[in-house]
């Protein structure tokens, strides 16, 4: 395999990693503002429903075969001198040929979908012409988000950053250029097309590259003979992972209507500003797993649980350093900042940030270093069911209850029904990590051999 960063590397990568993040998210931005006085509100209000629509298709065909994809690149048959190298090149040939069927089954879904009832959620005109544009931009950006993905297995996090820039770039280019000739629906999916057409080649080439210096060939006439990958595994981690996309569109693409349900527009609206604001913090988490989630994959491979503890201590620390110091800032700034933001009172913002601003500990403290070990040991139907139950027992449950017991609707109430989602399905598989030795071995200060 390729050399990841050191130990001592690995916070400086997240940070970069972080700050290109950032960087795009303000270049998608100022993106989205230009398009947004291009085209206008109505044209596009029109443009946002068709993205929503290709989301929900992709939610619903997508089985995270991310998770199968790190399993098998780093199961012990990829460690072995001999036929390691071939062995991870079948595992990453397969995970290419289901995500294409998937975005095959993504974009035919989308256009399925748009077809039937995008029309009744605006009033501007839609050319079906122009939805099947969408629907196959969708299913291209797919398809290239595997090759983006497989390159925190194999690219320096440096490498990983400018692809990332120049990622941002195309698509700001292809979309400004593309509604600029033409100010409508379809100007607009041209655009998404071509922007996914032109980050796919450049993260293709760039990885396959990558990969067959390692040794690692994706295609070619004279492929290596590699041990056979166990079906099982394959049909485990899609069942499994088509049941955790149906959860991931509960967790956080419905909840906000769950909220519209027992709240006013007003409530409603904070509680959606609240994510908006919070969700700025993904951006560390995402650098911080495609950064560390690697790292985490190869000494659970290499059975190495001491570093494996030493590398979790280190996550949790800076989890809950950016934690505490989103939460200080949240409550310093946020009520002076939230009549600009349109909110008059906000105490009600200043709280329902709070509440989801700790979901970050979780997700970017626990849930990215347990998620990798569950992955690597091939049982994520665990996390599955303790997600369903998370979702439902908790997330759809504490929100009304909290409205019916207290009569008041307050948005704060849904917060922790968003919280409580991370609590419920991370406490319990911590807990069946400590009981599960000596398999794993849980990260204490001095870890004992077993």
């Amino acid at each position: 395999m390729s050399s990841r960063p050191s130990d001592r590397g690995l916070r400086p990568s997240a940070a970069l990693l972080t700050g290109a993040n950032l960087v795009c998210a303000a270049v998608g931005v100022a993106q989205g503002l230009f398009v947004l006085r291009l085209l206008g509100p109505a044209t596009f209000g029109a443009a946002a429903v068709v993205v929503a629509l290709t989301a929900v298709a992709t939610n619903l065909v997508d089985v995270r075969l991310i998770d199968l994809i790190s399993n098998l690149y780093y199961d012990e048959k990829a460690s072995s001198p001999d036929t390691g190298a071939a062995y991870r090149g079948s595992a990453l040939r397969l995970g290419l040929r289901l995500y294409a069927l998937s975005a095959a089954l993504i974009a035919v879904a989308s256009a399925g979908l748009m077809l039937v009832i995008a029309q009744r959620f605006t009033g501007v005109a839609l050319m079906s012409s122009w939805l099947w544009i969408a629907a196959a931009a969708q299913g291209v950006s797919y398809l290239g988000s595997f090759f983006i993905f497989i390159q925190r297995f194999t690219v320096v996090p440096r490498r990983m950053a400018q692809l990332q820039l120049a990622s941002a770039l195309i698509n700001a280019t292809a979309m400004v250029a593309s509604v600029t000739a033409s100010r409508t629906v379809g100007g607009y999916v041209i655009g998404l097309l071509a922007s996914a057409a032109g980050i796919t080649l450049l993260n293709a080439l760039y990885t396959i590259s990558i990969l067959r210096r390692d040794g690692v060939v994706l295609f070619g006439r004279h492929l290596a003979a590699a041990p056979a990958i166990d079906r099982r595994v394959i049909f485990r981690f899609i069942s499994a992972g088509n049941l955790l996309g149906y959860v991931k569109l509960l967790h956080r693409s419905a909840d906000v209507l769950l909220v519209a349900v027992f709240c006013s527009d007003r409530e409603t609206g904070i509680y959606k500003l609240a994510r908006s604001i919070t969700d700025a913090l993904l951006t560390v988490s995402e650098a911080m797993g495609r950064v560390y989630q690697p790292r985490l994959l190869a000494l659970l491979q290499a059975r190495d649980h001491t570093e494996y503890g030493a590398v979790v201590r280190s996550i949790m620390t800076t989890a809950a350093a950016v934690t505490l110091a989103a939460i200080g800032s949240t409550v310093v700034l946020l009520p002076s900042l939230a009549p600009l933001l349109g909110v008059a009172d906000g105490r009600g913002l200043t709280v329902s940030v709070v509440i989801m601003t700790i979901t970050f500990f979780f997700a970017a403290g626990l849930q990215s270093w347990i998620w990798p070990a569950f992955v690597f040991r091939g049982r994520l139907g665990r996390c599955t069911l303790w997600s369903t139950v998370a979702v439902l027992a908790g997330q759809y449950t504490i929100g009304p209850a909290l409205v019916y017991l207290t009569g008041y609707p307050n948005p704060a109430w849904f917060s922790l029904g968003y919280l409580s989602f991370y609590v419920f399905s991370l406490l319990p598989i911590w807990r069946e990590l400590r009981r599960d030795q000596p398999i794993f071995i849980w990260p204490v200060q001095e870890v004992a051999t077993l």
